[in-house]
């Protein structure tokens, strides 16, 4: 089972018991006036500033219009000082004009910050394994990535992320599958002054 479909479970499962709640840094409750509607949901694929790229793993199918065949829905949101590259969240924004062409841009209002799994034996968490796929050389051609799928391969000891461009124009949408090891990140040694 992918680990996305086992924290997609464990999303439902914590929501079905009243216990979701936005998370920026700790898990909370959402304020009382939070919005009721679905907001826009994906991986937080940039980041410039205090705003992020978000995408979502969910197409559209225009090609039967003559359009894309698959249209994936992204924006870049303001006023999102937290979430990290390769979290998982879902926003609301302020109401405010959106602005055009692709991918699109608006003001975040709320954010909600989805935990990402770390399976059992596995050193880096879902979106550490997410960020890593999207730095290495493949990842960077990428324009507007597209998360499809990420698998820890316990065996090997390496995280499978898969991935594609949203802005491609061949068939596969330059569909690519990154390979990203299973290391827990290296803090720098900070080094003590003599006195």
């Amino acid at each position: 089972m992918s680990n996305r479909v086992v924290v997609l479970v464990l999303i439902v499962v914590i929501s079905l018991t009243g216990c979701t709640g936005q998370i920026q840094d700790e898990q909370v409750q959402p304020p009382p006036d939070a919005p009721k509607e679905k907001g826009f949901t994906g991986y937080v694929v940039d980041r410039k500033d205090d705003s992020i790229l978000v995408v979502s793993p969910e197409y559209e199918d225009f090609g039967s219009n003559g359009g894309a065949s698959r249209y994936y829905p992204a924006k870049w949101f303001s006023n999102a000082p937290d979430p990290q590259v390769g979290s998982y969240v879902e926003i609301w924004t302020d109401g405010g004009p959106e602005n055009e062409p692709y991918p699109g841009r608006a003001r975040a209002e709320s954010i909600a910050e989805y935990t990402a799994a770390t399976p059992d034996g596995a050193k880096i968490s879902e979106a550490d394994a997410i960020r890593g796929g999207l730095y290495l050389p493949d990842g960077e051609k990428i324009s507007v990535p597209v998360i499809e799928d990420v698998e820890f391969q316990a065996g090997t000891g390496t995280w499978k992320v898969r991935m594609r461009d949203a802005l491609a124009v061949d068939q596969d949408q330059s569909q690519v599958e990154l390979e990203v090891r299973d290391v827990e990140p290296v803090e720098p040694v900070q080094k003590h002054e003599s006195e």
